[in-house]
């Protein structure tokens, strides 16, 4: 009886794959043949039985012989983008759409924020292989060897999505662009994680000392739901401090240079990388730079480039000095995860305490029929607009929702944001 390992297919086991070894034996130079001998085990592993059967030998090698030119041309840079129609004369194969081909270390997030970036187009993917490969490089970044990805030191993402149709030149090279830019988000915001992590408990002690201006309840409650949000519930995405300095024009809200962490980074992308005078910053906006509740939650306008396409969560923290006095923001940017979405908003920090604010304003007691209904009807909200919305906001469509519970009517509720960048529209039927 004889054993082999389930990760590492028989090169018997599939003639298609028996067929493109021989012709790799045949066409590549024999210094680099055993490279890319391992290297397409690894890449045909991830192929299903009828990909790799529909796929001609000829095919199969200018796909797999493109993908590891691309890996191995990578160097000692972070990522290699190629996005492009292949042709038969160029490539060794045709298909129908567009392929989009990537190399970098693997890391979280590259499947799902590329995934994301052709939904957002309305690209649909017909084929999609991602396999990690392990693999050994020189000191000037060619690959040297390819190992068993359990044995790597180094573990690489090599990605190849082909999408519905072909895109023009200039969709190609905006595509490419994109992707590179995309996959520069994911490496910051991995890279950054375990600082991010660290930042928000340097938040907490920022919400602490709050204590000279907010109430012992409010201080409570920022801090719980920051601690809440390392347990799991958040993807970090960026991080960034502010402070309030005194400039020419009066005083200036100023983003504290090297402060920045994952898409925060990027010295100079802040719109407050200079100092901007309040007295330039809109009436409204200029009010809650420099008053309001002590944590302050919103969307934000720009949609994520990693992990999911959807508007971040904007969580702030006010810095308060000891007279009581606002001295600038602690600013983390995120999305929650879908354990904070399934988590019953009664048992959410935060949200806890406007939902009881609410049945304290409205003077509920446990047990009775609208305690119940009340409570039943804040759970049933979308947790972005229980986060988004005041507690008094929270209470008005509550109850008016508690109102319409007898009665066969519509009833349309209308909200602005916190910053007036957008409304959240509820209808009652």
């Amino acid at each position: 009886m004889t054993t082999t390992d389930p990760d590492v297919p028989a090169e018997s086991s599939s003639p298609a794959l028996a067929s493109l070894l021989a012709l790799l034996d045949e066409r590549v130079d024999p210094e680099r043949a055993p490279s890319v001998r391992e290297f397409a085990k690894a890449y045909t592993k991830r192929l299903s039985a009828e990909e790799l059967e529909g796929l001609s030998a000829d095919a199969l090698f200018g796909q797999v012989k493109g993908a590891f030119d691309l890996a191995d041309g990578r160097g000692i840079a972070e990522v290699a983008v190629r996005v492009c129609n292949p042709t038969l004369e160029r490539d060794g194969y045709q298909t129908a759409g567009t392929v989009i081909e990537t190399n970098s270390e693997d890391s979280p997030f590259l499947f799902d924020s590329l995934n994301e970036e052709l939904q957002a187009r309305e690209l649909a993917v017909r084929r999609v292989t991602h396999p990690v490969v392990g693999i050994k490089r020189t000191s000037g970044g060619r690959i040297e060897r390819v190992v068993h990805v359990r044995e790597a030191e180094t573990r690489e993402s090599v990605m190849h999505f082909e999408v519905d149709r072909r895109l023009s030149a200039s969709e190609i090279a905006d595509l490419e662009s994109e992707v590179r830019e995309l996959l520069g988000d994911v490496r910051r915001v991995v890279r950054d994680f375990e600082s991010m992590q660290r930042a928000v408990h340097r938040m907490t002690e920022t919400a602490s000392r709050g204590a000279s201006l907010y109430t012992p309840e409010e201080v409570s409650e920022a801090v719980g739901f920051l601690r809440w949000l390392l347990d799991h519930n958040f993807v970090f995405l960026g991080f960034r401090e502010y402070e309030l300095i005194d400039g020419p024009r009066g005083p200036a809200l100023h983003s504290v240079p090297g402060s920045g962490l994952g898409l925060l980074s990027k010295e100079g992308s802040s719109a407050y990388a200079e100092p901007v005078p309040l007295a330039s910053i809109e009436p409204a906006l200029r009010d809650r730079i420099e008053g309001g509740d002590l944590l302050i939650y919103a969307k934000t306008n720009r949609s994520s480039t990693v992990h999911r396409r959807a508007r971040m969560d904007y969580i702030g923290v006010r810095k308060v000095s000891g007279e009581g006095e606002v001295t600038g923001e602690v600013r983390l940017l995120g999305l929650f995860t879908s354990k904070a979405y399934m988590e019953p908003a009664s048992r959410t920090p935060l949200l806890h305490r406007k939902l009881t604010q609410i049945l304290k304003a409205e003077d509920l007691f446990e047990g009775s029929h609208d305690y119940k209904t009340v409570v039943s009807l804040f759970e049933s909200f979308p947790k972005d607009e229980l986060f988004s919305a005041s507690a008094e906001e929270l209470r008005l469509r509550v109850m008016g929702l508690l109102a319409l519970q007898e009665q066969n009517r519509v009833r349309l509720f209308v909200r602005p944001d916190l910053f007036r960048r957008s409304v959240s529209v509820l209808v009652a039927l």
